[in-house]
């Protein structure tokens, strides 16, 4: 293995009760951000198992949308990363093969490469850039987590087995952080579990975070500092968890958020402050916030009751928190932090999805 990825005692988490991918609307539930040659990016799969993808200009208002894949090709929902001068999208496609489309910034038409073939991809992988290489999680079928990595966009992948059949019941959290890679799951019996490997080896190292019991649902991964965090839904269903490490060492410290929380959160860590944004009781954007690694909390609805029908996407954007959601109506929409206040834009309309 080549690539140049992060962080001894990283982790994620991730869940989904063993037996497969939980059911799901017309369109896809969650949506998949980032930023790209400085612009949010936005990427969703639309009803029919269609691929489409939003962009703006940072600082104005107007989304341009592309149809990356047409009904029919998809099968969950995608996610999203820069890597070189590139956007990348992985997903499932149709008869669980793993796919990755990508375009270059600026350009227009998107090329699609397999990674692998029908029958190995369960679920939605992850994707992200380790320098120039694009590196990707994913449940296997039977169970297992994979590992693919390529040099560069458009080159060929390599696969690696980061562990077996049984042990893997989510969708994977995965992250940079240094000189590992860095991947967390939900494991049998509803543990968390963790699995690092050194740049350059294929020897991948497994951590218990949190025994059976400790997750419900996919995993959110965020790192700062030094401090590796992880956000899940706990087994209640109503409040998140969270445990956090201190790169190089293995002690898990493990903490409870406060505030409302239904299902799958999103963190981000911005300038030392931990964010994590998820769904609330009334179907408003909860966002509990805390200086990474004191465990003091504050806990703000950031938008009004029913805003979303599903979890939120974050990222960061020149400082400012950006988040994708698709509402009660299915309409695609991205908010942005003013000074505290979230700004709401309509990307995309049900009728449109």
């Amino acid at each position: 293995m080549t690539v140049t990825c992060a962080a001894v005692g990283l982790a994620a988490l991730a869940v989904v009760a063993p037996g497969g991918p939980q059911a799901r609307a017309a369109i896809a539930w969650t949506p998949a951000i980032t930023v790209a040659d400085g612009n949010s990016v936005i990427a969703l799969e639309t009803s029919g198992g269609g691929l489409a993808f939003y962009w703006n200009e940072h600082g104005t208002s107007t989304w341009h949308k592309e149809t990356v894949a047409t009904a029919g090709t998809t099968s969950f929902e995608p996610s999203i990363a820069q890597v070189g001068d590139f956007v990348v999208i992985a997903v499932a496609g149709t008869g669980n093969s793993l796919d990755l489309y990508w375009q270059k910034n600026g350009e227009s038409g998107w090329t699609v490469q397999v990674v692998a073939g029908a029958g190995t991809t369960e679920g939605i992988p992850q994707v992200t850039a380790d320098g120039n290489s694009v590196i990707i999680a994913a449940e296997g079928t039977g169970n297992r987590l994979d590992f693919y990595w390529a040099d560069s966009v458009g080159s060929a992948f390599h696969h690696e087995s980061v562990a077996g059949w049984g042990t893997t019941f989510s969708d994977p959290a995965m992250t940079v952080n240094g000189n590992s890679v860095n991947i967390a799951v939900q494991g049998p019996g509803e543990s968390l579990d963790f699995y690092w490997a050194a740049n350059g080896t294929s020897t991948w190292h497994p951590e218990v975070v949190a025994g059976p019991g400790a997750t419900y649902n996919d995993p959110a991964i965020a790192v700062d500092d030094g401090v590796v965090s992880l956000a899940v839904l706990n087994t209640s269903g109503v409040g998140i968890e969270l445990y956090w490490v201190l790169n190089g060492t293995t002690t898990w410290h493990p903490q409870s958020v406060p505030g409302e929380a239904i299902l799958d959160p999103a963190i981000t860590a911005n300038n030392g402050q931990l964010e994590v944004f998820d769904l609330t009781n009334s179907d408003g954007i909860g966002d509990a916030s805390t200086i990474s690694g004191t465990g003091f909390w504050q806990w703000t609805q950031l938008t009004a009751p029913r805003s979303g029908r599903a979890s939120p996407a974050v990222t960061i954007n020149d400082g400012i928190e950006n988040i994708a959601i698709v509402d009660q109506n299915e309409n695609l929409i991205f908010y942005w932090n003013d000074k505290g206040t979230y700004v709401p834009e309509t990307v995309d309309v049900a009728t449109d999805l």
